[in-house]
């Protein structure tokens, strides 16, 4: 909200052809859609609202969203039911953590648009790759059709001894227990990682041993 009070026709680098105002509507409709399903206790898909595809003040219209956002979640229980695209955990719970996690790399987005973005706090930026690795690649594969190389990769997070040694194999991302050999190896704070893995920082701004070619695929076939 701050960086859109800040200007909304400027570029959003991050974010393919938006403006600032295009990513504050997007972040709207999210919070508007995941408040829907929290305080309606929805166990039906709930579809996007449509009434806010070109609002007038796009900032005002975000903080209207959230307000209603953490008001749905404050006034339920993390265990309530909840629909969402999981198809697992059907509960408010998953949607205040999808929602953190939504606004940490939308936060760092809409800074980035006017030359200046904070890190993401690091307890949030490692648990975004448990999310990340866990629910989001598989949905994106799933949802695009992509294909990830085969190969083995290990992210190691330098400011809380996170490690993250995964196994890739086309379709799918599972985390294996050790990785003696991996294929690559990607080092940096796990706010760099979270955000080089959402392609929001390129992996050279990390510290990189082996196959460097694995990120690259990886970066091109998840686009988020």
């Amino acid at each position: 909200l701050a960086a859109g009070r800040q200007g909304l026709d400027v570029a959003v680098p991050t974010c393919g052809d938006w403006r600032e105002s295009d990513l504050l509507t997007h972040v709207a409709r999210v919070y508007r859609r995941a408040a829907t399903a929290v305080s309606e206790r929805a166990t039906a898909e709930v579809p996007w609202p449509v009434d806010d595809e070109d609002p007038a003040d796009p900032v005002a219209a975000c903080a209207d969203a959230l307000d209603e956002l953490v008001h749905a979640l404050s006034t339920s229980e993390p265990e309530s039911p909840a629909w969402n695209w999981s198809g697992a955990d059907q509960t408010a719970g998953f949607w205040a953590r999808r929602m953190a996690h939504e606004s940490a790399v939308h936060r760092y987005d809409a800074q980035r648009a006017h030359g200046l973005a904070q890190p993401v706090d690091a307890d949030l930026a490692h648990d975004g790759i448990d999310e990340l690795v866990d629910l989001i690649v598989p949905r994106v594969l799933r949802r695009d059709d992509a294909r990830l190389p085969t190969a083995t990769v290990v992210f190691s997070a330098t400011d809380d001894a996170g490690r993250w040694e995964l196994r890739l194999d086309g379709k799918s991302v599972e985390r294996v227990d050790a990785t003696s050999e991996p294929d690559v190896t990607v080092g940096g704070t796990a706010s760099a990682l979270l955000l080089a893995a959402y392609n929001r920082v390129p992996w050279t701004s990390l510290e990189v041993s082996g196959d460097s070619a694995v990120l690259d695929a990886w970066s091109a076939a998840l686009r988020f």
